[in-house]
């Protein structure tokens, strides 16, 4: 499971078709630098600055709720509330993690919000114990006793049918810390890509080959946001589904206790399909746009499989936990959906970039 970054992207042994290589209507290679300027500020503001900053909101959302939980004392309205925002704030996150580079990789701050499966010992020891959870005690915890599941585990309980009347005294002052912890990390993603300020990552990104700290060249950039769309892929079929799928365990699943799994799978490849159209909540230049410059079968051919990983996952109409069992085929023809969506992300798009950009 993750712990630390995002596994490499494994290397494919699936041959695409030459013909998705070729230029449509081009004999040789060409740079278009403007388009691809284009293209790296665009994911730069519309799509990373953008899914950022709807994560920040909604981890401040959450924990204002959590606030009101312990203020008010729980009732089963601002439960749901915090339910619900919890999951609008992973579809957000889930999302993001078709780019998983930059702060959140450096910083370590994907392995602190998002890692599982819960640690129950060390959890209930936490709960059982006389600590005061303060911001700074918690951003010093494991990784597994911090960010979005020891929360979810908290709201949502084992079996997802948690009462407001279950909720201690002792859980809320744990989960008020743990909200403030998340609401910190993801406001501070959100400040490292802002495109107002001069030292962010958006500035390192935007300008590759223009002056960037990070990226001497475009190619670089291009290279760094293809392999994390591939290397999303890689995790959610490879280990967030089949891991769990070969070891027929749903306590080694991602979301168990909201029931939120496949959904998460979904926002993920859903996130790698934002990246390529350069669209989230506003449309700007993607890498769609300098591959239909050169060659529109690879381009349909690239949207079929993200449409097809899609379909593949909303297939899977048991929670993940049940759905290993029950639903065998659907989650083995996910997995397969996913590993084709790599497979031709790493070895025809990505070939493809580095011939046309330098």
């Amino acid at each position: 499971m993750k712990t630390t970054f995002i596994k490499a992207v494994i290397a494919s042994v699936a041959l695409v078709t030459v013909s998705a290589c070729s230029d449509d209507n081009n004999g040789g290679t060409s740079v278009d630098k403007t388009l691809n300027a284009e293209v790296l500020v665009d994911f730069s503001s519309t799509i990373a600055q953008s899914v950022y900053s709807d994560l920040a909101s909604e981890t401040t959302t959450l924990y204002n709720q959590v606030l009101a939980l312990e203020t008010d004392g729980p009732t089963e309205a601002e439960l749901t509330a915090c339910r619900t925002t919890w999951k609008q704030a992973r579809e957000a996150w889930e999302q993001s993690e078709a780019f998983l580079f930059g702060p959140v990789s450096t910083d370590n701050i994907d392995p602190r919000i998002d890692t599982w499966p819960v640690n129950f010992t060390d959890l209930d020891a936490q709960l059982n114990s006389e600590a005061e959870f303060t911001e700074a005690y918690i951003d010093n915890l494991e990784d597994a006793l911090k960010g979005f599941h020891p929360i979810e585990y908290l709201i949502f309980g084992s079996d997802g049918a948690k009462s407001a009347n279950d909720l201690s005294d002792r859980d809320l002052e744990y989960l008020k810390g743990l909200a403030l912890n998340l609401k910190t990390l993801t406001a501070d993603l959100e400040t490292s890509w802002a495109t107002s300020s001069g030292s962010s990552y958006y500035v390192a990104f935007s300008k590759a080959g223009d002056g960037s700290s990070v990226y001497p060249t475009q190619l670089a950039a291009f290279e760094e946001l293809v392999n994390a769309m591939a290397g999303i892929c890689d995790e959610v079929a490879n280990t967030k589904i089949n891991e769990v799928y070969q070891a027929q365990n749903p306590s080694l699943e991602e979301s168990p206790f909201s029931k939120n799994s496949i959904t998460d799978f979904t926002n993920n490849i859903k996130g790698v399909q934002n990246v390529y159209l350069g669209k989230y909540t506003a449309d700007g230049k993607g890498l769609e746009d300098l591959v239909r410059a050169h060659n529109l079968q690879m381009d349909g051919e690239i949207k079929l499989k993200m449409t097809t990983a899609i379909t593949a996952l909303g297939n899977i109409t048991d929670p993940f936990g049940q759905a290993i069992t029950s639903q065998p085929i659907q989650v083995q023809n996910a997995v397969t959906a996913i590993n084709e969506l790599k497979s031709l992300l790493e070895n025809v798009l990505l070939p493809f970039v580095q011939q046309h950009t330098n």
